[in-house]
C-alpha cells in the first residue's frame, strides 16, 4: 500500500478529515425572539429535526419551553436564554463558532471556519452571565439528545470553537456543608453547620458517610428548610456522624441551570470549550452526561485550552451520575 493510502486511512480511522459542510433549514433573518416568525428567513420558525443557525451580528432571545427537539444548532452570533421565564431546549448538536458554515461534528472545531477579527463580536451562548444569573425561580434547561445517523462517540453535544458559553444559574451561599449534630436511622431532619441560602424545597441532596464506602451515601429530597435545619422527604436509613473530625457533609445537587442528556440509559451527551474560546459556568447542573469508555467525552471538558481561557472557570456547578 501506498504511504499516502495509509497516511488517509489514518486520517479516516481518526475522524480527523473535514466532516461536509451542514445545509441549514432555518436561519436567522434579524435580531428577536426566537418564538417569532418573523426573526426567521422567509417567515418559518424552526421545527423539530432541524438544522438551525443564528447567523454572525443577530441577537436572538430564546423564549421557548419545548419538547420537541432541533437536530443542530449553530450560534454564530449570539443566542441569549430568557430571564424571565422557563426555557427548555431539546437538541443534538449545539456549536458556537464564528462562520456561516459549520459541520456536524460534537468533537472537532470546523477546520475551515475563518479566525475571528480582533474586532469582532465573538459568538456567544448566553444562559444567564456572572452579573445576571438565570434568577431564582425561572428554571433553563438544556437536553441533549441523540438522532439516528449522528456520530454516537461524539454526539450529542455542546462545543464551543472560539465563541464563548457562559451558563450561570441563581446563587446559593454554600453549596455542600457539615453537620452541626449527628443524625440517626429514622431520623428526618438534618442539623447543618449554618444556615443555607439558595436552596429550596424539592432541591435533591445526598448525605455521605464517613464509611468510604460510596454506595453507603443517601441521597434524599428537601420538604422543608427552616435556618441551618433541613426536614427530608424521607426518614435516613444509616447513622451519619454529626461531631469530631469524621463529620458527615451534605451537598445540594439541584441547580436551576440544567445540561442533561435526554436518554440517561442511551447515548449520553457531552460539554466542550475549545482553545481561544471564552465564558464560564457558575451554579449550573450537569447529569447523566458523559460517555463510559470513551476519551475525551466528559459532562465539562477545557480541552487542550492551554491559556487561552484565562479567567474561565467553574464555581458551584453540579456534577452528578457522570460516566
Amino acid at each position: 500500500m501506498k504511504p499516502f493510502s495509509i497516511l488517509c486511512l489514518a486520517l479516516i480511522a481518526g475522524g480527523l478529515l473535514a466532516a461536509e459542510p451542514v445545509v441549514f433549514d432555518a436561519r436567522t433573518a434579524r435580531d428577536g425572539p426566537w418564538s417569532d416568525a418573523q426573526t426567521w428567513e422567509g417567515g418559518r420558525a424552526p421545527r423539530p429535526g432541524d438544522r438551525v443557525q443564528v447567523r454572525a451580528g443577530h441577537a436572538v432571545i430564546y423564549d421557548a419551553e419545548s419538547a420537541d427537539a432541533l437536530r443542530m444548532l449553530h450560534v454564530a452570533g449570539t443566542l441569549t436564554f430568557s430571564r424571565e421565564k422557563n426555557t427548555r431546549m431539546e437538541v443534538g448538536l449545539i456549536k458556537v463558532e464564528p462562520g456561516d458554515t459549520t459541520t456536524e461534528d460534537g468533537f472537532n472545531c470546523h477546520d475551515e471556519a475563518p479566525a475571528l477579527p480582533a474586532d469582532a463580536p465573538r459568538p456567544a451562548l448566553e444562559i444567564g452571565t456572572p452579573d445576571a444569573p438565570i434568577p431564582a425561580g425561572i428554571t433553563a434547561t438544556i437536553r441533549l439528545r441523540y438522532f439516528d445517523g449522528m456520530d454516537r462517540d461524539t454526539l450529542p453535544a455542546i462545543t464551543v470553537c472560539g465563541g464563548r458559553w457562559d451558563v450561570h444559574g441563581a446563587p446559593m451561599n454554600r453549596t455542600w456543608l457539615k453537620l452541626a449534630a449527628p443524625a440517626k436511622p429514622g431520623d428526618t431532619q438534618l442539623t447543618l453547620e449554618e444556615p443555607v441560602t439558595g436552596w429550596h424545597v424539592g432541591d435533591r441532596v445526598i448525605v455521605t458517610l464517613a464509611n468510604p464506602d460510596k454506595s453507603a451515601t443517601e441521597e434524599r429530597a428537601i420538604a422543608a428548610i427552616d435556618g441551618a435545619t433541613l426536614t427530608l422527604d424521607q426518614p435516613l436509613a444509616k447513622p451519619h456522624h454529626g461531631d469530631g473530625l469524621m463529620r458527615c457533609e451534605v451537598a445540594n445537587l439541584s441547580r436551576n441551570v440544567i445540561v442533561e442528556s435526554a436518554d440517561p440509559d442511551g447515548v449520553r451527551g457531552h460539554t466542550m470549550y475549545h482553545r481561544e474560546s471564552s465564558g464560564g459556568i457558575s451554579y449550573a447542573e450537569f447529569r447523566h452526561l458523559g460517555k463510559a469508555g470513551v476519551l475525551g467525552k466528559y459532562a465539562i471538558h477545557f480541552h487542550l485550552v492551554r491559556d487561552t481561557m484565562r479567567g474561565s472557570g467553574v464555581l458551584g456547578a453540579s456534577i452528578w451520575d457522570s460516566h
